[in-house]
């Protein structure tokens, strides 16, 4: 499993990492430097991010 979380999620507290390892024991945590819409704002973090789920 993939989490991509904001940045400023992180900064106000909210940790994606610890609420979703509850549901996979393999989890990918990533923080990613933009607001709610990263593929828009992000498009080259998501996309990789996306490749190394799936070749895993």
């Amino acid at each position: 499993m993939t989490v991509l979380q904001q940045d400023w999620g992180a900064a106000l507290g909210f940790d994606a990492e610890s609420l979703w390892r509850a549901w996979s024991s393999e989890l990918t945590n990533s923080t990613v430097d933009c607001g709610h819409f990263m593929a828009e704002e992000s498009p080259a973090t998501v996309t990789r991010a996306i490749r190394e789920l799936v070749t895993r």
